[in-house]
């Protein structure tokens, strides 16, 4: 299976899942206290699924990289900075003679490496602009996220809000899909634009 294909089969299954959700959100024979409920799980649900597609997909995207044995030196400057972030902590706490020593020969022993990636944060929210760090880490541009930048700020709010119990909803299916239909955008172009950089 190629990296893309793992890509889509797990928006796939991400998609399925809201789309069941969208559904019992637009039945008209549930209570309002019912349907409170499910948008309660909708916003819950939608925040889990646009986090865990971005994490799996830069995961795949730079595993898929690793995998390719491309040195270090070879990235942009934005992925050898992400490739050697724990490295660089590591060295910069050395005695000065190791530091020194390790400064002498990092040519060699990082940048004429093959490439070695940390694992993907996401932070404990996924918000836009931490999106847009990660996407810088990988290279990756995708217009949709300034455009969505707003709408993904309040998803992580909201979930937020829910986590901690506030129960402030606006329980309109138009106002909710429209956040879902953000997302969405989101997560194909991000597939799309990782699909077109491992197609250089």
């Amino acid at each position: 299976m190629t990296p893309f294909q793992e890509i889509e089969r797990d928006l796939e299954w991400r998609e399925s899942e809201m789309a069941v959700l969208r559904i019992l959100l637009a039945a008209d024979n549930i209570s309002d206290r019912e349907k409170l409920v499910l948008f309660r799980a909708a916003w819950a649900l939608l925040y889990a699924h646009y986090e865990g597609f971005c994490k799996f997909a830069l995961t795949v995207y730079f595993d898929a990289l690793q995998n390719t044995g491309k040195l270090c030196k070879n990235l942009p400057a934005k992925t050898q900075a992400f490739a050697l972030n724990n490295s660089l902590k590591s060295i910069r706490s050395l005695p000065t003679p190791d530091l020194i020593s390790r400064i002498l020969n990092f040519e060699i022993e990082f940048m004429e490496s093959a490439v070695n990636f940390p694992e993907v944060d996401t932070e404990p929210n996924l918000w836009p602009n931490t999106l847009g760090s990660l996407l810088e880490d990988a290279d990756i541009t995708i217009e949709s996220l300034s455009a969505h930048n707003r709408a993904l700020a309040t998803l992580v709010n909201r979930r937020n809000k829910i986590a901690h119990g506030e129960r402030d909803m606006i329980p309109e299916y138009s106002y909710y899909i429209g956040f879902e239909d953000a997302v969405k955008t989101v997560m194909y172009n991000l597939a799309l634009a990782i699909d077109e950089k491992m197609a250089l």
